[in-house]
Formats: structure tokens, sequence, C-alpha cells
């Protein structure tokens, strides 16, 4: 990270809307530029580059003598960015950047940590100016991390890339192989090939691994009983669940629980009353003087 980002400068999160279009820049400093475009679209004048972002993208931009951005004439457009200052790079290095897409798909990730940069204001101290810096350093990594997969899914079939996806968002649901399959325009057979050779394991092991991993989460999470967890989960029973979290994780459900995350706030496990009046409370000093 701090191989091409002066570190010692910090970052900066910021967000505008461009409701008819219209102009940045050009910023004659050298910066490190992580830019979504979350509605609306943008051409961005990087040195002598020129890249074209949409709606739901993210680009990734260092210059090191003008950078331009140009949002649509009469569109609606919102944006956001996190900027640091560029830092020198190595040889080694700024051909590990060119290599590096300029531009990919906005993911959750990148959204999320976006929005707590967003989230943190502008003011200045030492601990929120510490915990903004570490929000610029996750999100530029992350990005690198996305980035990196994408380039990877390039080369994964259609079919298994729509079929993890469609496990993804499903996993609770009664799926088979053969579904599967159907779904995706390919033979039960080819699926189960294709997919072990490109993920590692079957269609099926993949969907367990995610139901174990949402289990997990929701353990860790949540008050949920275990058993809410495992139909929530996609399992058919508590017993099954209970296994596989204890194959996957070393431990049982109970077990994750006790020792990993999730503890019942004290007013809920001692029945406490948390009651909250509609008017302040009164002065000290006023009842004492009453």
């Amino acid at each position: 990270m701090h191989a091409f980002i002066d570190g010692g400068r910090g970052f900066a999160f910021g967000e505008a809307i461009y409701p008819a279009g219209g102009v940045y820049g050009p910023l004659k400093d050298r910066y490190v530029t992580l830019l979504i475009i979350h509605e609306g679209k943008a051409r961005i004048f990087c040195d002598d580059d020129e890249t074209v972002m949409g709606s739901r993208s993210c680009g990734f931009f260092r210059n090191e003598r003008r950078l331009f951005i140009e949002y649509l004439e009469g569109r609606n457009t919102r944006v956001s960015w996190c900027e640091g200052h560029a830092g020198d790079l190595s040889e080694a290095v700024a051909m590990r950047l060119r290599s590096m897409p300029s531009r990919i798909p906005l993911t959750q990730r990148i959204e999320t940590v976006q929005r707590l940069g967003i989230e943190l204001g502008a003011g200045s101290s030492s601990n929120l100016n510490m915990l903004r810096n570490s929000l610029g350093e996750a999100i530029f990594l992350a990005y690198f991390h996305e980035a990196q997969m994408s380039e990877q899914e390039r080369l994964i079939p259609r079919s298994v890339l729509r079929t993890r996806f469609y496990i993804d968002e499903n996993y609770e649901k009664e799926i088979s192989v053969e579904r599967l399959a159907a779904l995706v325009g390919v033979t039960p057979q080819h699926l189960v090939s294709s997919f072990r050779k490109h993920v590692g394991v079957t269609p099926m092991r993949y969907l367990w691994q995610v139901r174990a991993h949402r289990g997990h989460l929701l353990l860790l999470q949540t008050g949920l009983s275990i058993s809410d967890i495992a139909y929530q989960c996609g399992y058919k029973n508590p017993f099954h669940f209970s296994r596989q979290i204890s194959e996957q994780f070393g431990m049982p459900p109970r077990g994750i629980r006790a020792n990993m995350g999730y503890r019942l706030a004290s007013d809920i496990a001692e029945g406490a009353a948390d009651t909250a009046y509609g008017m302040a409370l009164p002065d000290s000093n006023s009842i004492l003087t009453e």
C-alpha cells in the first residue's frame, strides 16, 4: 500500500451530486483516487488516459500531472470518492498498477467501506484521523482484491458463474444438481465437472459450504435459536446443521456462540426494565432546592 500512496498525508472521503452534469478539476498535484459512480456517467482524464465509467462502477486513478472529471451533461450523477496523495513508484510497482483494470463493477464490500468513510465526516482528531486512514487503506485493498477476482472470473465459464451466483442467493431453498443444470442450460455431468475444475468443489459441496458459513455468521451476530438458524440456512433439521458446523469450524454451535461470539445483552438475559421517559430528567440542583 505505502509503495504508491504517501500514507503520512492521510486519506479523505467525499461525495457529491451533479443534477445536470458538470466537471471536477483539473487537479495538478499527484493523487491516488478511488472514484465510485453510484448513478450516472463520467469521463475521467488521468494524465494521457481517458476512462468512461457508468452507474454502479468503481475506478482507480493515479495521476502524475493532471486529473480531470467530466460528468454527463443533462444527467443526474451521484459520485463518491476516497483520495490520498501519491507516493513515489518503483518500476516494478508501476508495471503492476498498469496491468490492473482502471475500473470494475461496484461491489458491496467497496460500497460498505466507502459509506463508513463518508459517515466519519470531515472532523479531525487523533483517533478519528487514524480510523479514516485505516478505512482509506482498506478501500484501496478491497479494490485490488475485487479487481483480481474480476480478472480471474473472466476465465470462468458463464454457466459456472451463474450457478455460483444462484447458490449464493438461494442457499436456503431446496437445490439439486439437476435443477442447477437446467437453470444454466447444461447437463448435470458437465456442470459438476466444470464447477469442480473452476471452483474446486462440486456444486452441492459448495452449497453446503455456503450454508455452513451463513449459519456460522448468524451464530456470532444474532440471538436466533440454533433451530431457527438451521432452518433459515436450508438445513432440514438442527442435528445436520450441528454436525456440519462441527466439521467445518471444529466446535458445535453452542461452543461457537459461547466462546467466540454472540452474548445476550444484560437487559435481555436478566429481564431488566429498560424505559425511556418522554421528558428530560430534572436538574439535580433544582431537586435539592425544592
